[in-house]
């Protein structure tokens, strides 16, 4: 969604409802967003959006990292799970970078 420059997923009530409830990464690793009920597929989207949105930062280097950890993680974590997308789920820290999400996009809209 960040290449393609959508943005239909800053959507401020939605991203107000991942930031008050946002699905841990187990689930979402584990999860097909197509097999879910619709709005919780979309929400699924808008907080895989936002995540992305809250680590790269506006760094174009910094999407290029996650790519290249994310084409890794398999062999680094058999899980799959990342130490620093994790650390973003920390409510203090990802309630505040949904906050800055939003505050960026509130003049467009």
């Amino acid at each position: 969604m960040h290449v393609a420059r959508e943005t239909w997923w800053l959507d401020p009530v939605r991203l107000e409802q991942v930031r008050d409830a946002p699905m841990s990464l187990e689930v979402m690793e584990q999860a097909v967003p197509y097999t879910l009920r619709t709005e919780d597929a979309v929400l699924f989207y808008v907080q895989a959006a936002s995540m992305v949105g809250c680590f790269v930062r506006g760094d174009g280097a910094r999407l290029r990292r996650l790519m290249d950890a994310m084409d890794t993680a398999e062999e680094a974590a058999p899980d799959g799970s990342s130490d620093e997308l994790s650390q973003l789920l920390e409510p203090a820290t990802w309630q505040s970078c949904i906050d800055a999400l939003m505050r960026d996009v509130s003049p467009l809209r």
